[in-house]
């Protein structure tokens, strides 16, 4: 198994969990050879009974079985890896040159050749076996008669379009949204590459905020701030490694409102929205995947399958851990559950579905046919496939290069047009259901990501430094109740989405509520409103590591990396040990925007270290002007003491 956290394999950990958990392992390595031995058994009988079928004598079968097992296995495997390269990269990429090799000549072929390829054994099996039937009994004469008439029925009956949803007097709600989403690489923003169409025209037909402020770029801990409305501190889940005791407490949020008020709730997520199957955040439906450490054992073990990956794919109940795998960011099985999630809501009562996608999460691995679109071509340095790189680089490490930073944006942005696609299926959907015009459409993240494309490393929620990681897109859609084509220039927060909504859809908001309403700012004809400025809080989370040789190590109180500070509690959750909680939260990094500026108090051993920027003459964060601007660093000082829960 290739055991670590975002790249980062570690030797202690194997250890740990080869003395701690060893009973997760043998088990897994008992439903491994379990699958091994039942694929197989199955594939090796059908191809050796259609073998007999055929005439084949007894040596013929057993040998040609073999033979035709193999002819159906190897075109399967490439198949896959041409879909799903990344999934392959961790485990051969660098194991040989060979390895590599194959996976940089499949990289953007169509896996449908060799899928066919794989299933011609198997069709040719098929029709052995019908043929003898058919000669061993008249009565099977009418089978294909029958096969036939079935297939025409099953047409004839998928014709048939659905009845519309009658029209609701109370809008319905659908929130688009993933992991790590930076509004900066939407062509509809200015973006150079054509990575948004289908969110293009969803922005153009309503209202963006150009810069939309989170205040803890973690997914957790944001997702319970846009859900809540309130700041981290008001609400319980302080940092991403949280105890059981928060995981049990009932959040209020918009969902619960919404549910309260007679709307039908339900969230929808691949591997990055295991949070909210872990945290009641009172949507009444969760289809998420969990998520712990057994699990993650589990996943680390799968990935190194290669000869099984294709098959869990064909049963994914019998690996659930499929569902977790980062290298797996295919939005296919998310469109099939978004899909089925809005059939099966009830037509006399209005719903409100989330939809969080991660397939702009890292390690960036888009399928086929984006996978690959955006890097340049005759690249094959160690970031080809984005499972190499290590989110926390080692002190000593050579830094990456500029052709290595492009090939990590290049596979970023296939997963933006990945999830684009994802979008423009589910507005169609909505069209063909005839809800377009009745549902309040959503674009959302739960922070930016940092891409090393300007000097700041990777990731997210490290440090709060320049804006990649800490502006998500936020948009909506609601034909006459929210402009179309608008851009509001004032800036929101993440605390503000959740009251919006609410509002939009016409539901009190509760009263636990911080933030505040921005829908006069969307209104249709309102386009002169502006509210008065409000800061716009933000932190950093916990830090993983403390060798990375990242810049942010130079001002902070030092603890340990997360393999002395986490423990693994019995319901096999990871959080962080108690007698670390004090530290972390006074180590963190804080500060606000405010109108034109943007504070940050970095505490660090010798004191608390204060910078200021000048966001309007200096978007890109390069000069600190504290110095310059005594009097400005007094008074934010003052009010992030007062704002800060």
């Amino acid at each position: 198994m290739k055991l670590g956290y975002q790249g980062n394999a570690s030797r202690l950990m194997e250890d740990w969990v080869w003395n701690e958990w060893r009973g997760v392992v043998l088990a897994q390595v008992g439903r491994l050879i379990l699958a091994y031995t039942c694929v197989g058994l199955v594939l090796g009988a059908g191809m050796g009974a259609g073998l007999w079928a055929l005439g084949a004598s007894r040596r013929g079968v057993f040998w040609g079985s073999a033979l035709a097992c193999l002819t159906v296995e190897v075109p399967l495997v490439l198949a896959d890896m041409a879909h799903h390269p990344h999934l392959y990269a961790a485990t051969l990429y660098e194991r040989a040159g060979w390895t590599k090799a194959l996976l940089l000549a499949m990289s953007g072929q169509s896996p449908a050749a060799w899928r066919a390829v794989a299933l011609a054994p198997v069709a040719v099996a098929l029709l052995g076996l019908l043929l003898r039937g058919v000669r061993l009994s008249a009565r099977w004469a009418s089978v294909p008669a029958l096969l036939a008439l079935l297939v025409g029925l099953g047409q004839s009956l998928g014709g048939f379009a659905k009845e519309p949803r009658p029209a609701q007097s109370r809008p319905n709600l659908l929130i688009l949204a993933s992991d790590g989403l930076r509004p900066d690489h939407l062509s509809g923003n200015g973006y150079g590459r054509p990575t948004s169409p289908n969110i293009d025209r969803l922005m153009g037909e309503g209202t963006r905020f150009r810069e939309t402020v989170v205040q803890m770029p973690r997914t957790a801990p944001s997702w319970a701030t846009l859900l809540t409305s309130q700041w981290v501190g008001q609400h319980p889940l302080r940092h991403t490694l949280v105890g059981q005791a928060v995981r049990e407490v009932p959040f209020t949020t918009f969902a619960s409102a919404l549910g309260e008020a007679g709307w039908q709730t339900a969230v929808v997520s691949d591997y990055a929205g295991d949070l909210f199957s872990r945290f009641r955040f009172g949507f009444q439906r969760v289809e998420a995947p969990a998520f712990n450490f057994p699990d993650l054992i589990r996943q680390r073990m799968l990935v190194t399958h290669v000869a099984l990956l294709p098959w869990t794919a064909l049963a994914p109940g019998l690996f659930p851990e499929r569902g977790q795998l980062p290298e797996l960011t295919d939005p296919e099985p998310l469109r099939h559950v978004a899909r089925r999630t809005l059939e099966e809501f009830r037509p006399e009562a209005p719903f409100a579905l989330l939809v969080f996608a991660s397939t702009t999460h890292f390690p960036y691995a888009a399928p086929f046919p984006q996978e690959g679109r955006f890097v340049a071509e005759g690249y094959r340095g160690p970031w080809r496939f984005g499972a190499t790189p290590q989110m926390e680089l080692p002190p000593g490490a050579t830094p990456p290069t500029p052709e290595d930073s492009a090939a990590l944006v290049g596979n970023y942005d296939a997963g933006v047009l990945a999830f684009d696609g994802l979008v423009g299926d589910l507005l169609a959907e909505l069209e063909r259901r005839g809800l377009a015009d009745s549902t309040l459409v959503v674009l959302l993240s739960d922070h930016g990501e940092h891409l090393a494309d300007e000097g700041l490393g990777l990731g997210h929620g490290e440090h709060i430094w320049g804006s990649a990681s800490l502006r998500i897109p936020f948009a909506l859609r609601l034909p006459g109740r929210v402009a179309a084509g608008r851009t509001v220039e004032q800036r929101a927060r993440s605390i503000d989405v959740a009251p919006t909504l609410l509002a939009l859809l016409g539901v009190p908001a509760p009263e636990t509520f911080r933030g505040r309403s921005l829908a006069p700012l969307v209104a249709p004809g309102a386009e002169a409103v502006e509210l008065p400025d409000a800061p716009a809080l933000i932190e950093t989370d916990f830090w993983f590591s403390d060798r990375d040789g990242e810049r942010y190590q130079q001002v902070r109180i030092p603890y340990p990396w997360v393999y002395e500070t986490a423990t693994v509690e019995p319901s096999g959750d990871i959080a962080l040990k108690p007698e670390w909680e004090k530290t972390v939260e006074a180590a963190k990094h804080r500060g606000l925007y405010l109108g034109r500026w943007k504070l940050l108090e970095l505490p660090t051993p010798q004191g608390v270290k204060v910078e200021l920027y000048d966001v309007v003459a200096d978007p890109g964060e390069k000069h600190e002007v504290s110095a310059e601007h005594p009097d400005v660093v007094a008074q934010l000082r003052e009010r992030l003491a007062r704002e800060r829960p």
